[in-house]
Parts: structure tokens; C-alpha cells; sequence
């Protein structure tokens, strides 16, 4: 029997050797991808936000801390290959486009709180309603600034290192005397804070040095007593200007910022002495609206001293954010608009209707935080009670009392939850002082 020869054809045997091994590394690399992915899949919780990139199909997660996710988060979201350097991840991540910072926050406070839809306001965790009652501006500035509510001590050491810097450079006056008096407030005071910065270049950090403030607390706090003399002796300065008066430079130690700029704008009884009435008014006002979160002039200032630059020159921009018809500036348009009403024929029932069919904006109403009522509004009515006979005697507040009355009893303003906003009541009882 002869033996039988078995032939095996080495090519088709290479070729099913190659065709293995090859789909064996397929399969080893998809088995370290996806073991690699769900490896980087961290534990879930509650407060996460989970984001699944379409692109590579590469999961995220976020944390959601007080409703709210950093966007530098987003960078790490990149189209790149899970290879590529981190920096590479980081240069081709996400950006977060937000016109107008419509829905950013950008700094994390303690100081102010407010809930729009329940309609609360409160600084350091104590409701405006309770400073307001129990305490003068003095003090809720101390705890704005420094967390804490002042013993006696500390209050009175507190007002006499502002009083001390409540003495005006030459310059300043001069700076706001180059105005007409008739010239908007805002812009004398913007050139007159520009002149106090000026009048001591060792203030200013692209003159004495990038540091003088950074890690310094004595000069940051150096800064805010300055910045807050500077604005207080500018406007009462401004006032006189106004108002053609002369202006004294005076500031006694054993008075509030307040009393000292009232005596500055010479509102004073017959001994001399600071009106109390103007003083316990001012005190109020300036308690409800000592803060409000992040305002355009807020976040204008925030900007400034961003770039290290010194306290007085960043609240020139802030003052200058606020003259806008859009921020502090509405108050100012509001009045005229109120005395274009007064002088037209129908007066406020026509102009109501006007504003319902769309041909104008009502002023005054309405708020952009506040969707039920600002906590702020009774006690500022409660105020105007108290000058009743100055607003009576004001044909610009009587048109805004009307158009209180009607806001309030008319179902279109009602079922749009607008109502008359507390900048403008502040400013009535401004106008009646």
C-alpha cells in the first residue's frame, strides 16, 4: 500500500493567520477602549450633570454645586482623540457663549441674597426688613464689608477713618466747578471721583506699583474707607454745585458718613446742626439699597479692579454703568416721561392706555429680579407716608400716585405681575426731601 502525500497550501494558511491576528487586535483594542471608557465613568450622584459627546462618544460629568456648574468645566469637552496632550483637550474644548451674561454668574458672595419668586432680600443672612427696623446704614455697611454687625467700639472707629478721609484735594472742586450746573449728576461725579484718584498718585498701582493692594489688607481697607469718603464728599459737592451753594469741606469724627455729607450739602436746622429728619431718611433709603447681587455697575466696577486697578478709578466706571436709561438712569427718564404726562391732555388715564396698546413703556414698572413684590416697596411707602404733605405739593409725584392707583387696580398690570418698582419709590421719597 502506497503511502498518501497531504499537500497544504502554505498561502491560504498565512492568509487566515493574518485575517486572525489582525481581528484579534481589533477586538483587544475596542475590549481597552471600552474598558478605558467605563473606567472614566465616575460613581453617580444627585448633583451631577451627565453630557454624552455625540462626536467621540466620550461621557462627562459636572457638578451641580448651588444650582449652578463651572463653566471651565466645558474645556475639558474637546473632539480631540483621548490620546492627544491635555493641553491640546483644553485649547479644542468648549466655549460657553452667553450674550449679555444673561445666564452667568461670575463670583461666588455671602454677601446679599435675594429669591425674586418669593420676593426676599437680605444681606449676611439678615432680611433688609430687619436692618431696615433695627439699624442705620452705618452699621449695615460694616457687615456688607466686614461680615459683621459693630459693637460701639468698632462703629466708632468705623466712622472716624471715614470722616478722615472726607478732605477733598482743591483739585476735586475745582474739577466739578469746570461743570455746568446743569450738566447730569452722574458725569460731574465721575469727573470728580477721576480728580480725587488723581490728587494721590501713591493710590493709584500703575504709579507706585502693580502690589501696593495684593495680599495687603491694611491698604485694601485703606481703599474701601477712601472710596467711600471720596463718593459721599463728591456728591455733596455736586449738590451745592447743583444747587449754587457754597461748598465747605467739613467732616467731624463723631458723625456718620451721612451726617457729614448732609452737613456738607447744608442740610441743617436753625442751631446748625445736621437736620435729623434728612439724616433718618437718607439712613433708611440707603439700607435697602445698600446691595443688590451682581448690577450692571456692580459688575462694571468687578471689571475694573480686575486689572488691578485702584478702588476710586474702578467706581468711575461703576457710576458711569449706572447713569445708563437701562440701570439708575430709568429714574432720571421716568421723571421726564411723568412731566410730559402732566403737560399732556388726558394725563395718565391716556397715557395707560397708550402703554396698553404698545405705544409706550411704562417707567417705573416692573423689575427684572422681582416676579412677585419687592420686599423693599412697603417700607418705602411707609416712608412716603411720612412726607405726605411734600409729595402732595409735587406735580411730578402726584402723576406718579396716580399712576400707582391705576397699576395697582387694573387686571392687564395685575395678571402681569408688574407693579411700581422700589427705584422708583426711592426716588419719590428723594424728591420729596
Amino acid at each position: 500500500m502506497h503511502g498518501m502525500a497531504i499537500r497544504v497550501n502554505r498561502n491560504a494558511v498565512d492568509k487566515i493567520v493574518f485575517y486572525f491576528n489582525t481581528f484579534a487586535k481589533l477586538m483587544t483594542g475596542l475590549f481597552i477602549y471600552l474598558f478605558k471608557l467605563i473606567c472614566s465613568i465616575p460613581i453617580p450622584t444627585w448633583d451631577t450633570l451627565w453630557v454624552w459627546d455625540l462626536r467621540t462618544f466620550r461621557p462627562y460629568s459636572i457638578k451641580i454645586e448651588h444650582n449652578a456648574i463651572d463653566a471651565m468645566q466645558f474645556r475639558k469637552i474637546s473632539p480631540l482623540p483621548m490620546t492627544a496632550p491635555i493641553v491640546d483637550h483644553l485649547s479644542a474644548g468648549l466655549s460657553v457663549l452667553d450674550e449679555g451674561y444673561r445666564n452667568t454668574a461670575v463670583v461666588k458672595s455671602q454677601m446679599t441674597h435675594i429669591d425674586g419668586n418669593k420676593g426676599t432680600l437680605a444681606y449676611r443672612s439678615y432680611p433688609v426688613g430687619y436692618l431696615f427696623e433695627n439699624h442705620d446704614y452705618e452699621e449695615v455697611s460694616h457687615l456688607l464689608i466686614f461680615g459683621t454687625l459693630p459693637g460701639s467700639e468698632q462703629k466708632r472707629q468705623f466712622r472716624a477713618r471715614i470722616a478722615r478721609e472726607m478732605v477733598p484735594d482743591p483739585s476735586v472742586l475745582r474739577a466739578v466747578h469746570a461743570f455746568d450746573p446743569a450738566a447730569p449728576a452722574f458725569l460731574i461725579i465721575s469727573a470728580g471721583l477721576a480728580a480725587w484718584a488723581a490728587s494721590d498718585p501713591t493710590k493709584i498701582p500703575v504709579h507706585a506699583g502693580d502690589r501696593i493692594y495684593l495680599g495687603k489688607m491694611d491698604a485694601v481697607d485703606a481703599g474701601i474707607y477712601r472710596s467711600l469718603a471720596a463718593l459721599a464728599t463728591v456728591t455733596a459737592m455736586t449738590s451745592c454745585h447743583q444747587q449754587k451753594k457754597a461748598f465747605v469741606a467739613q467732616s467731624d469724627a463723631n458723625l456718620s458718613l451721612i451726617d457729614n455729607m448732609l452737613l456738607m450739602m447744608h442740610h441743617t436746622d436753625r442751631f446748625g446742626n445736621v437736620d435729623k429728619k434728612f439724616s433718618n431718611a437718607i439712613n433708611k433709603l440707603w439700607i435697602l439699597f445698600a446691595d443688590h447681587e451682581m448690577t450692571n455697575s456692580t459688575a462694571a466696577y468687578l471689571h475694573a479692579a480686575s486689572s488691578l486697578s485702584d478702588p476710586v478709578s474702578s467706581m468711575v466706571t461703576g457710576v458711569s454703568a449706572c447713569a445708563g436709561p437701562l440701570h439708575a438712569g430709568a429714574v432720571d427718564l421716568a421723571y421726564k416721561r411723568f412731566s410730559e404726562i402732566h403737560a399732556t391732555e388726558g394725563g395718565v388715564k391716556k397715557h395707560i392706555e397708550d402703554v396698553k396698546a404698545k405705544k409706550f413703556r411704562l417707567m417705573g414698572v416692573g423689575h427684572r429680579v422681582y416676579r412677585t413684590v419687592d420686599p423693599r416697596v412697603d417700607y418705602l411707602r411707609e416712608m412716603m407716608s411720612k412726607f405726605e404733605k411734600e409729595v402732595n405739593g409735587n406735580p411730578l409725584l402726584e402723576v406718579a400716585k396716580e399712576i400707582e392707583n391705576a397699576v395697582f387696580g387694573d387686571e392687564y398690570f395685575i395678571s402681569r405681575k408688574l407693579s411700581i418698582n422700589a427705584d422708583l419709590y426711592g426716588s419719590f421719597v428723594y424728591a420729596a426731601l
